[in-house]
């Protein structure tokens, strides 16, 4: 494990255990997981579809309690909190990045990252529209505001998405296959773009993917099969 691993871990899992179901139709997810996540790293998750990736990532950031274990967020015990509690952590200290963009269709870019600011409590609209224009800007978008997501293309809805998890300026970021619905070059031009964020913000990236891209760039991979992990080295 490396010294910025034992220096300031942000996550930190200790046996944990994920499962569903009950008897014959028991399924486990998650079995026996010990990981800590240092703050500022760019961490590559990689394993089969099934693997329990998306699993994990929901456990570590509070959406999914474990069956057994203990997760810390900023030395804060996630999985005895109530979901209130959970829920302000997330709105304050993570974002998150998806596959599918999840944009609301009806709005543009500009608020597509605005309102959610607005929503979480944490912001006046004046703020709110400030850290709106600025990270708009940040991710190359400040011209393209006041288009709706139809009028995108995929790398650009998929920078809105990375404009709005990082405008309330979260601790850690979480991303699930973030250009698995991307061509390889937009894929490529994106993986720039959060490596960018990562270095100049030191902003701790959580990312599942299939890419070997992003694994032969990520500070650290760690590999997951069956629910266990089978390789935390550095990359």
């Amino acid at each position: 494990m490396s010294g910025i691993i034992k220096e300031l871990p942000t996550i930190s899992l200790n046996n944990i255990y994920k499962s569903y179901g009950t008897g014959e139709g028991k399924v486990e997810a998650l079995k026996d997981i010990n990981l800590e996540i240092a703050k500022g790293e760019f961490l590559a998750l990689c394993g089969p579809s099934g693997s329990g990736k998306s699993t994990l990532l929901n456990v570590l950031s509070g959406i999914d309690k474990p069956t057994a274990g203990t997760v810390m967020f900023l030395k804060k015990l996630l999985n005895t909190m109530p979901e209130e509690q959970l829920s302000v952590i997330r709105g304050k200290h993570l974002g998150f990045i998806f596959q599918f963009f999840n944009l609301m269709p009806v709005l543009n870019a500009f608020d597509n990252v605005f309102f959610p600011l607005v929503l979480n409590g944490h912001f006046t609209k004046k703020e709110a529209k400030e850290r709106a224009l600025h990270f708009l800007d940040s991710v190359g978008l400040a011209s393209f505001m006041d288009r709706k997501p139809g009028q995108l293309s995929g790398g650009q809805q998929q920078r809105v998405a990375i404009a709005r998890a990082l405008a309330h300026e979260p601790q850690v970021v979480i991303a699930d296959e973030p250009t698995g619905n991307l061509d390889l070059a937009t894929g490529e031009a994106i993986l720039d773009l959060m490596l960018k964020i990562n270095q100049e913000t030191r902003t701790t990236f959580i990312i599942s993917t299939h890419s070997s891209q992003l694994k032969e760039r990520a500070n650290r991979v760690v590999e997951i099969k069956d629910g266990e992990l089978v390789n935390a080295s550095e990359a």
